[in-house]
C-alpha cells in the first residue's frame, strides 16, 4: 500500500496520513484508509482541529454538550473550550456500544445529553450510518442536534444536518468509498487489503 500526507485546507498544520488500497469497513468499501491518530490524540493538533472546526459554527442556540464518536474525545474537548459558549460549562461525553451494537447513554451521563442542545462530533463520516445512528441515539434520549462536526467527511449533510469537515474528498486524489454492494474494486476483482474502523486497519496479507 502506498501513502502521502495530506494538508487541510483550514490550516496547513492540520495533516494526515492517506494510505491507498482496498479497505473493508463495515458499512462501506473506501479506497484509501484516512489515518487520524495524532490528531485525535495529540494535544497541539487536536487544538488546532478544534480552532478550525469552531470557526465554522454560529448557531441560534448555545452548544450545552459536545457528543464524540470514534475517539474523538480530545478534539471534542478543546472544541468546548473555544467560542461555542463564552460563559457555559459545556459537557464532552461519549456514548456506549452495548452488547448489539446499539449507541446507549447510561444514567449518569443522561442529564448531559436530555433537553440539551447537541453538537456531534465524528472521526470520519463516509456512508453516513454510524452518524445517523447516532442522530437517533441523542434524539432518543432527549437531545437536540445543532450541527455535525467532522475531521473527514464524505457527505455534505446526514439527514437534514450538514456537516462541517476539515477534510473532504477533494483533497484526496482518487477518493472513492461505496456501499459493500456497489463496490467498483470488487466488481473489478481487485481483492480487500485490509479491514479498517477508527481504531486503525489490519491487512489481509
Amino acid at each position: 500500500m502506498s501513502s502521502m500526507i495530506i494538508k487541510s485546507r483550514e490550516a496547513n498544520d492540520l495533516k494526515l496520513t492517506a494510505y491507498h488500497g482496498h479497505f473493508a469497513t463495515r458499512h462501506s468499501h473506501n479506497s484509501h484508509y484516512l489515518d487520524i491518530t495524532r490528531m485525535k490524540h495529540e494535544c497541539a493538533m487536536a487544538n488546532i482541529a478544534a480552532a478550525s472546526l469552531a470557526n465554522h459554527y454560529v448557531y441560534e442556540k448555545e452548544i450545552d454538550t459536545v457528543v464524540c464518536l470514534d475517539g474523538s474525545e480530545v478534539i471534542g474537548t478543546f472544541l468546548a473550550l473555544f467560542s461555542l459558549s463564552s460563559e457555559k460549562n459545556i459537557c464532552v461525553v461519549a456514548p456506549e456500544h452495548d452488547s448489539n451494537g446499539l449507541l446507549i447513554f447510561r444514567d449518569n451521563l443522561r442529564p448531559m445529553v436530555s433537553e440539551k442542545n447537541v453538537l456531534l462530533l465524528i472521526s470520519t463520516v463516509n456512508s453516513g450510518k454510524t452518524a445517523a445512528r447516532a442522530l437517533e441515539c441523542i434524539e432518543y434520549y432527549g437531545g437536540t442536534t445543532q450541527g455535525v462536526a467532522a475531521v473527514f467527511s464524505a457527505l455534505k449533510q446526514v439527514g437534514d444536518i450538514p456537516v462541517i469537515s476539515l477534510f473532504s474528498p477533494e483533497d484526496i486524489p482518487g477518493y472513492v468509498t461505496s456501499l459493500v454492494k456497489d463496490c467498483p474494486m470488487c466488481k473489478a476483482g481487485q481483492k480487500i487489503d485490509a479491514l479498517s474502523n477508527s481504531y486503525g486497519f489490519s491487512p489481509l496479507t
